[in-house]
């Protein structure tokens, strides 16, 4: 718990490199563990906020995966989908996207995510 507080403790404080690496650490030292998703999708945030989108992707990319159901799936798709389209990769953004909406449909995300699709241009 204390090495989530202090990764937290520097993102709201705006460290986000140092939020970053402290997330990392935090999920290479408790794999799998109860807050793992979270730390990975705020990896995300952290990186996403320092402009290292690719980087970002990923962290989505393995938050989602490693809690598809959980309470931060719908936005590590959304956000990841996004990300997807920010790096040009605009069909599997689209694709990304679009799963929003067909794995949580009752979820806020969902309006993002179209308003996303939209702007990409997507079918």
């Amino acid at each position: 718990q204390a090495d989530d507080d202090a990764a937290l403790a520097a993102y709201n404080a705006g460290d986000y490199a140092l939020a970053a690496d402290l997330f990392a650490e935090f999920t290479a030292t408790y794999p799998g563990g109860p807050m793992s998703s979270e730390a990975l999708y705020l990896r995300g945030e952290a990186l996403a906020r320092q402009g290292r989108v690719s980087e970002a992707a990923r962290a989505y990319l393995d938050a989602f995966s490693s809690d598809d159901t959980g309470p931060r799936a719908p936005e590590a798709l959304l956000k990841l989908g996004a990300a997807l389209g920010e790096l040009g990769q605009t069909a599997e953004a689209c694709v990304t996207l679009g799963e929003v909406a067909n794995r949580f449909p009752s979820s806020p995300a969902v309006a993002d995510a179209q308003a996303a699709r939209r702007a990409l241009g997507c079918n």
